[in-house]
């Protein structure tokens, strides 16, 4: 009789071990940043000899952004390989050892397709993709080597849980070299994520069928504007629309509201990231986090936490601080903030009217 019960115990311990085990959904931690915009007082401040360091530049964030499973930024400016030359605004070209520097700070999602893709034009993107996929551990998406690159749509596994990973610009900046390069990319039209609907649609239909979570990063809106443009309203509903999860905005350069429509989190912008722009918001930043939670087959998105971002520079340094840290010491070294006293409530006061999303933990 003992041995009977004894067998019937461990085989219904067996069976709630079972069931917890299959019953436990599924989690991805995720954080998202903005505009990471190398600057030559950027490049300038991270050199060191013959190459360059943005460690300290991150150095501030690590922690957070080390600590999720899926850490998103956007790569603003075009990283072509060092034989192109380190250069600044207004045509970039980014030190090749800022990839190690981002994926030493946590980042392992990057958005490519920018304003800025082809500034230096078609043959500096290709020699992009291919320093890319260099870093096979980092999902790049937005810029193509050939047709067969851009019908692959992006995807990794994190705890069970698939993800796409899109990325798409409005277009590209009017340089020097504007009608070379317009006719390069109507030659070749692959070679950069662009909003184009029906290309869109047929990205999204594919990526659905490989994955649970779909994540859109697109560069849209008017810069230094927190005004939503109305091509950010047609793409927002569109994506919407598609049965997207998440898009995240790029570009305004400022930090812009969050909103949902339908079950699509729409990200609008979160500002810069690291840059030396010089007005006085282009300082106040956004980095939100959330958890991806796939529970009977069915994804939804849980804790979101958002937390303003200064990035701080002077003469001596450029570096990136969490508002709650921020003291008015730092403001008054800051090369744009030091001659705006009462800056830091001024900002609380400014995320308080932009980020109204009662579903949105704000830490500040």
């Amino acid at each position: 009789m003992k041995k009977i019960l004894l067998i019937l115990i461990l085989s219904i311990s067996l069976c709630l071990s079972l069931f917890l085990y299959f019953s436990k959904p599924n989690q991805v931690s995720f954080i998202a940043v903005g505009d990471n915009i190398i600057h030559e007082k950027v490049f300038t401040f991270a050199k060191e000899s013959n190459t360059y360091n943005f460690k300290p530049c991150y150095k501030h964030l690590k922690n957070y952004i080390s600590n999720h499973d899926l850490a998103y930024i956007n790569q603003e400016t075009l990283i072509a390989g060092d034989q192109y030359g380190i250069r600044g605004y207004p045509n970039f070209n980014s030190p090749e050892a800022l990839i190690n520097d981002l994926q030493d700070t946590g980042f392992n999602m990057i958005s490519g397709a920018t304003n800025h893709s082809l500034d230096l034009g078609k043959d500096a993107l290709l020699s992009s993709t291919r320093i890319w996929k260099q870093h096979p551990e980092i999902l790049f998406s937005g810029l193509y080597e050939n047709q067969e690159d851009r019908q692959t749509i992006r995807v990794i596994e994190k705890n069970s849980i698939r993800f796409s990973f899109l990325s798409y610009t409005f277009g590209i900046n009017e340089t020097s070299n504007y009608q070379t390069i317009q006719a390069q990319l109507k030659a070749s039209p692959y070679v950069l994520g662009q909003l184009d609907k029906k290309q869109i649609k047929e990205d999204v239909q594919k990526a659905r069928k490989q994955s649970d979570v779909i994540i859109v990063a697109v560069h849209w809106g008017k810069e230094n504007d927190t005004s939503i443009s109305p091509l950010q309203k047609e793409y927002a509903h569109y994506f919407a629309n598609l049965g997207v999860d998440v898009v995240i905005g790029n570009h305004p350069h400022l930090i812009q509201p969050i909103i949902k429509i339908k079950n699509t989190l729409i990200i609008y912008s979160l500002g810069n990231f690291l840059s030396t722009m010089k007005g006085v918001y282009n300082q106040l930043e956004g980095m939100i986090s959330f958890n991806f939670i796939k529970k009977k087959k069915k994804i939804m998105i849980e804790n979101i936490t958002y937390i303003p971002l200064i990035n701080h520079y002077s003469d001596h340094i450029v570096t990136i601080y969490p508002l709650k840290e921020y003291t008015s010491t730092l403001a008054s070294k800051h090369s744009i903030l030091k001659d705006h006293i009462g800056i830091i409530k001024e900002f609380k006061n400014h995320i308080k009217q932009t980020i109204t999303n009662k579903d949105i933990d704000i830490e500040m």
